[in-house]
């Protein structure tokens, strides 16, 4: 008798709208962002809608005479690889936020605060300063040295170059999107030279800065490209093969496979990676054609994160011995004592490594530690942490032995980025791109931002089924809204709330309430949103 009620249970709650039951498919089985993971999202689409010349939370930089390795362009590029991240693996069935947000952080690279700092930095090789009683001075500089230029992409400065490539090509691949194969799509413009005369512009667009950073490549024989004058970093080179893979799938070249693999023996050759200490050099001295070996977590986190992505075993194979040479002893050591100038950055980079590897006990171990000792803010919504006031010249640990050094874009970006980042997740976006079912597939749009954070957003093929799950944004509104798009209009549809049936979604019959279909054949769902709540809208 109780196996007989039980099947009727069963069989009621299959029949009858309205009544609770667990659902298949069960949102829980689908990737979700956290409170964390949403607030660090919600910070990094705060910094794209920043005002135009707003780095506040970005840190104080000066580049005229060196480049910082929290400059604008890596907080803006990184919060874009975060960003491509979360849509991928966690909502790919929400797309127009984090396809406008792309496209704003893309526009603040290109703003001219961020990148004219190369028309002073390509005037020197930074690799070639000494120190002296009168202070630091270049010991071969010559008049030839006065004249650097404007462009920032034409030639070196692959650390811009190369991090604005990944980003348009990103943007194609995840979206489907070609506003920058446009001529002009991409325009500097930079101060007049003479007073009264117009800005210099500079037109580019996505096939011309992925020839120009191809072109370099094969210019020198696949040693990399430079950064400022002289040198090369291994990790700065990452992010252009990453770019061209991008182009390479959507305009059907052949370009990174020839890269990688001249790249990749020139690395092994030249002990980039060191093949006794597995630590990824400082850089290369291209006119002494010197590598310069180092051992920073940072070089070691930044390269490998990227290279991880086209060399996956190679990486994995040495992570374990960089692990064992940074963890625990950067977090904690003598108080007082000076870890050097790159704690302000050596934290966050490897913490990202560590995610895309798939070390979950190290990221969580992190994530703790940043938010045990890093001060977590929120603001606006956003979850971050604040940059240290002395982090560009206090190395030291505190009185505890532990780090109090927080640069921005450790706080702003990295640490959300390594708790958002799943193991292989970038190695997931290059090498298992969306495809073109992807983007024909039902999708969801126009949820209002401030009202709502989408914290999941999946569509299963297999079950013919759309996932959302909704959490109440920072401004609290009685009723949200959000539009599908893309149901196949003759179809009937399950609408599914909390495991709670609605009812049938057709276009014939009578719909929902909350729900009704709009003239472009996309259905406007409205609905109350007092907590965190799932929706299932599935074929039957």
């Amino acid at each position: 008798m109780p196996a007989l009620i039980a099947s009727a249970a069963l069989m009621i709650a299959l029949i009858i709208p309205g009544v609770g039951f667990a659902a298949d498919p069960d949102p829980a089985d689908y990737p979700a962002l956290s409170t964390e993971q949403m607030g660090h999202v919600r910070h990094m689409i705060n910094i794209a809608n920043d005002l135009p010349g707003d780095f506040e939370l970005l840190g104080e930089i000066d580049p005229v005479y060196y480049m910082s390795f929290d400059a604008y362009q890596f907080q803006f590029a990184f919060a874009h690889y975060a960003l491509a991240s979360t849509h991928y693996h966690y909502t790919p069935a929400y797309r127009d936020l984090y396809k406008d947000t792309s496209a704003k952080l893309i526009k603040r690279m290109i703003y001219k605060d961020v990148w004219d700092y190369w028309a002073h930095v390509s005037k020197f090789d930074l690799t070639d300063r000494t120190e002296t009683e009168a202070g630091e001075v270049m010991v071969n500089y010559t008049e030839e040295d006065w004249y650097g230029w404007i462009d920032p992409n034409i030639k070196k400065n692959i650390m811009y170059s190369g991090h604005l490539l990944q980003m348009v090509g990103l943007h194609e691949s995840l979206f489907d999107d070609h506003r920058y194969d446009e001529p002009g799509s991409l325009t500097f413009r930079y101060a007049p030279v003479e007073y009264g005369q117009p800005p210099v512009e500079i037109k580019y667009d996505h096939n011309r800065l992925t020839t120009v950073i191809y072109d370099q490549f094969v210019e020198d024989h696949f040693r990399g490209i430079e950064c400022e004058r002289n040198a090369v970093y291994a990790e700065c080179n990452q992010h252009p093969i990453l770019g061209l893979m991008s182009h390479d799938l959507k305009h059907g070249t052949e370009l990174s496979g020839e890269v990688r693999t001249k790249f990749k023996q020139v690395m092994q050759k030249r002990n980039y990676i060191d093949p006794e200490t597995k630590s990824t050099m400082y850089f290369l001295k291209v006119k002494q054609d010197e590598v310069v070996p180092a051992t920073y977590a940072w070089a070691d986190g930044w390269n490998g994160h990227a290279q991880h992505v086209w060399d996956k075993e190679y990486i994995e194979s040495i992570y374990p011995y960089q692990r064992e040479r940074y963890i625990p002893s950067m977090l904690k050591g003598k108080p007082g004592e000076n870890m050097g100038w790159t704690a302000p950055f050596d934290f966050g980079w490897f913490a990202l490594l560590a995610s895309e590897v798939g070390d979950k006990e190290t990221v969580q171990l992190m994530s703790d530690y940043a938010d045990a000792n890093f001060s977590p803010t929120w603001i606006d919504g956003g979850l971050y942490y604040p940059f240290t006031p002395d982090y560009s010249y206090n190395f030291s640990r505190d009185e505890n032995g532990l780090i109090q050094n927080v640069g921005p874009v450790t706080g702003n970006v990295l640490i959300g980025f390594s708790r958002i980042n799943p193991a292989d997740g970038l190695w997931h976006i290059y090498n298992r791109p969306f495809d073109s079912s992807h983007f024909a597939s039902p999708h969801i749009t126009d949820v209002d931002y401030l009202e709502a954070s989408v914290t999941q957003a999946v569509f299963d093929s297999k079950k013919d089924a759309l996932i959302v799950t909704l959490v109440p944004g920072p401004v609290a509104s009685n009723n949200v809204s959000f539009t599908v798009r893309q149901l196949e209009t003759a179809k009937t549809y399950e609408l599914i709330k909390d495991e709670k049936s609605l009812g049938n979604i057709s276009a014939e019959g009578q719909l929902p309430s909350g729900t009704r279909w709009q003239d472009n054949g996309s259905l406007l769902i409205t609905t109350t949103l007092h907590e965190q709540s799932s929706f299932i809208i599935k074929a039957i």
